[in-house]
């Protein structure tokens, strides 16, 4: 009797188990085909669906999915210039940093989002960039020194790279190879979810940069690349690889 209630009890932790990684796969499309579309209403209900998997069962798989969610939210948001609904979705990106931190499988990717954070902060106000700007730099080596194996930390390096003046290390070249690393990094993961979003916009991020340092070839193959993964992927489809192709002609 002991060793079927034992049993049972096996496999109701593997079944709850596989129950929330799957919850947190199908949240995390819902916020991947909210990405390929551009349809930001379905991101912010990917979002509240992980809030929701989380308040009920706090899994570490399902924090960090909630945590990336909203990561990429913001950069929407100050993407578009919108810093006042930013702000408190900001607030709430750091209050998850600070739970995941208690996850040590998540170590790298913590480091890499408290970088990030940093980054967001300068972005709502570039004056502190005076204050933040020295911690952001401290904050990018000991995100190396514990993540070179992380693809998140590799993209969150090239964004510092990418953005940071000459001076404190700043370099496109640079940013250029950090995230070609990141996207190596991803294809070498046999594990790679179908739904990553992260994976994609390295892409894109890539070939912007590349668009930058006027190597439209360069962003074209980038931009390819993403529509090879994901046909369906519209603000690449329709407006990045159209528009680069344009200064190529």
């Amino acid at each position: 009797m002991r060793r079927i209630t034992i049993a049972i009890l096996l496999i109701t932790l593997t079944f709850s188990s596989s129950a929330v990684m799957a919850q947190a796969d199908r949240s995390s499309c819902t916020i991947y085909r909210g990405y390929i579309t551009g349809n930001m209403e379905m991101w912010k209900r990917g979002m509240q669906e992980l809030q929701e998997q989380f308040r009920n069962d706090p899994k570490a798989v399902t924090l960090y999915a909630l945590t990336e969610a909203r990561y990429g939210y913001i950069g929407y948001l100050l993407g578009m210039n919108e810093k006042d609904a930013a702000r408190p979705v900001v607030e709430a990106f750091d209050e998850e940093i600070g739970q995941l931190a208690g996850f040590p499988e998540y170590r790298a990717e913590t480091e890499a989002f408290r970088l990030a954070l940093l980054g967001f902060r300068m972005g709502l106000n570039p004056a502190r960039a005076v204050t933040l700007g020295p911690k952001a730099l401290k904050q990018l080596e000991k995100t190396m020194e514990v993540g070179k194996g992380s693809a998140e930390v590799w993209i969150e390096k090239a964004n510092s790279e990418a953005h940071m003046p000459a001076f404190a290390g700043g370099s496109k070249v640079k940013a250029a190879a950090s995230f070609r690393e990141a996207l190596r990094l991803f294809e070498a993961d046999d594990g790679l979810s179908p739904c990553n979003w992260r994976y994609l916009n390295t892409m894109v991020l890539l070939g912007q940069l590349l668009d930058r340092m006027e190597d439209y070839r360069g962003s074209r193959e980038a931009y390819m690349m993403a529509l090879k993964r994901e046909p369906q992927f519209q603000w690449v489809r329709d407006e990045l690889l159209p528009e680069v192709e344009k200064k190529i002609k």
